[in-house]
């Protein structure tokens, strides 16, 4: 009678079903107050913009950070202290209508922001894919220990303890797109894969 311990695994690459676009605009100034205003103002469009895809049902919903201020510091080349003042304000727009992230990502991009876009995959969906690998999981193991069973001349199993391993994922390398300025046309866009993976630690006995 033998205590074999095994791991087993399983892995899928699926299709996102959410995009989260972040937007971040800059204003900078000798003035801290014009370089507040600045930022101020194109934080509230953007947040303007997010709340118009939120009630059209485009967007799940938004992120609005407060806007943060800094400043520096330096001498010119004749000697004078020059000081400015910087403004960054940033808003995240959680987007399911996945056929419109290259238009909204150019539209923002065209306002002026900086954008970037992450493919994520909602609660749900990543979730009910857990579920599934953790069966495949299982079989993986049981099928290593039936491979290590079989070469002891012990081919009679039975699980002894369970436990489970790391699982997770992140987004595939096309996961994570920046867009440039944005042209006549809204760019084509790929949705990006995200990777869920199950790990599971299985002893058996045999015998």
């Amino acid at each position: 009678m033998t205590n074999i311990t095994v791991m087993g695994a399983a892995e899928a690459r699926v299709p996102a079903d959410q995009a989260d676009i972040f937007a971040s605009v800059s204003s900078r100034d000798a003035s801290r107050e014009i370089a507040l205003q600045g930022a101020n103002a194109a934080h509230a469009k953007l947040v303007e913009r997010a709340k118009e895809l939120v009630s059209a049902g485009s967007a799940i919903q938004y992120v609005a950070d407060p806007v943060s201020t800094y400043s520096n510091s330096w001498r010119d080349e004749h000697g004078n202290n020059v000081v400015e003042h910087q403004a960054h304000a940033s808003v995240q727009i959680v987007l399911s209508a996945l056929d419109r992230v290259g238009e909204v990502a150019a539209e923002l991009t065209e306002s002026g922001a900086d954008v970037r876009v992450q493919w994520e995959l909602s609660s749900a969906l990543r979730d009910e894919w857990t579920r599934n690998l953790r069966s495949a999981a299982v079989q993986d193991a049981r099928t290593a220990a039936e491979d290590f069973s079989v070469a002891i001349g012990a081919p009679t199993l039975t699980l002894l303890t369970l436990r489970d391993g790391r699982s997770g994922g992140g987004p595939s390398p096309l996961g994570d797109a920046r867009f440039a300025m944005a042209a006549a046309a809204p760019p084509e866009v790929t949705v990006g894969q995200i990777s869920v993976n199950v790990q599971v630690e299985a002893t058996f006995n045999a015998e």
